[in-house]
């Protein structure tokens, strides 16, 4: 045998040598650990499968440019009820958002995850949205989980095309239906776009157009979701360049960029940053006719929650509120909300006298609106969550409004 034909199994036995090398720094995708992710990676490799089978003539392949989009939870409490403000995000959302991007990151080779940051979106060409839904089982077997539908949506940027839908039910435990880190801390509430409103991306069916407006309300959103993913991991000064752009680049999702900044500031400890900030979330939603706080006060009490972390800003809150509406040539509605907790009578009487405590504390502020603020008390009669559980869950229900009024103030 020669030098050259002993060389070749040798060859070949190093070959495979290298390939279970390569093989060993490569590790499987981890296995899912509970229900809830199981359904969302079953979900995503529905969708996927349902493009592959259409995306030959639309898509060059392999590897497709894919940003995600935003992951939002729907309430099926009608406008009128709700008061048209967006569903604060659930930790199911967050979860489900990331559940989905390790997935693509790690198993779903013929996408390639792109950041919907600067620059990235003209080179995205799929858009990957979700949104979940509360629903109850037809034959009453929830297995003692909460049952959520999740609708999966897969868009072409260029075309606003459809090109892949998913709906499928997602086993999830009661936690996950509490707010996420973020909109806990949250100071205000946003009111829902015309797209959020209409929920549009989510019922629209495959092969069907999505409008304009929506699409690029959906990739402000995915922006939005990029910088809370950042504040929420703990990489503050990321998270606040990421806000910063998105004002700057999507001016209907202003407020929420704002109320980023806010937030990011302070957890940066640069106070005077976060009041600037806070300044332009109240002239925002002043703006819009109405601004929605979360004040959270004491169970059937009118003093405010007394842990510092919890209601140590409102009093800088109410004063530059109160600030800007002294400067405005407007009166305000201050109406008190309460949760779904003990006799419609009680709860409409507390409201009432919440309301009238922040109208003193911003008449001792700014004396000057004495007779432009009118005091009001709706109850529970306008509850977003509506659960009665006094906790996290329905901490929205517990908030103040502040309303701009039809009258004419005496300058």
């Amino acid at each position: 045998m020669s030098l050259k034909t002993r060389a070749r199994p040798l060859a070949g036995l190093l070959a495979l040598c290298l390939l279970a090398l390569s093989a060993c720094t490569t590790p499987p995708p981890r296995a899912p650990t509970t229900l809830f992710e199981q359904d969302i990676i079953a979900a995503t490799d529905g969708l996927a499968a349902q493009w592959r089978g259409k995306s030959t003539l639309r898509l060059p392949r392999p590897a497709s440019r894919l940003a995600l989009g935003p992951f939002v939870d729907l309430s099926g409490a009608p406008a009128r009820q709700t008061g048209a403000f967006a569903q604060p995000q659930s930790l199911a959302a967050v979860k489900a958002r990331d559940i989905v991007r390790r997935h693509v990151e790690t198993v779903l080779s013929d996408f390639k995850l792109v950041a919907p940051g600067p620059g990235s979106d003209a080179a995205a060409e799929l858009l990957l949205s979700a949104s979940l839904a509360p629903f109850a089982h037809a034959d009453g077997q929830g297995g003692g989980k909460q049952q959520l539908m999740l609708t999966l949506v897969l868009l072409d940027i260029k075309t606003r095309a459809v090109v892949a839908r998913w709906q499928s039910a997602l086993r999830s435990e009661t936690s996950d239906s509490y707010p996420s880190p973020y909109e806990s801390a949250t100071p205000v509430l946003i009111t829902q776009s015309a797209s959020e409103a209409r929920a549009a991306m989510f019922s629209t069916p495959i092969e069907s157009s999505v409008d304009a407006p929506t699409v690029g309300e959906a990739i402000g959103l995915s922006r939005l979701a990029q910088a809370q993913a950042a504040y929420t991991s703990g990489r503050y000064e990321q998270a606040l360049v990421l806000f910063q752009d998105v004002a700057a680049r999507s001016p209907e999702q202003a407020l929420r960029a704002y109320n980023g900044q806010y937030l990011t500031y302070m957890k940066l400890g640069r106070t005077q940053d976060a009041q600037q900030a806070f300044r332009k979330v109240v002239a925002a939603g002043l703006a819009s006719k109405r601004l929605a706080v979360k004040l959270l006060f004491t169970p059937g009490q009118t003093e405010f929650w007394s842990e510092p972390e919890v209601s140590g800003a409102y009093g800088a809150w109410l004063t530059e509120i109160a600030a800007q509406a002294v400067a405005a040539p407007f009166c305000l509605e201050i109406a008190g909300h309460t949760s779904r907790t003990g006799a419609e009578g009680f709860n409409l009487n507390l409201s009432m006298a919440r309301s009238e405590r922040v109208r003193q504390i911003m008449l001792r502020n700014q004396a000057a609106l004495a007779g432009r603020l009118q005091a009001s008390g709706k109850g529970w009669t306008e509850n977003l969550v509506g659960s009665g559980t006094d906790d996290a869950r329905d901490a929205v229900d517990r908030r103040v409004e502040f309303k701009v009024a039809g009258c004419k103030p005496a300058f």
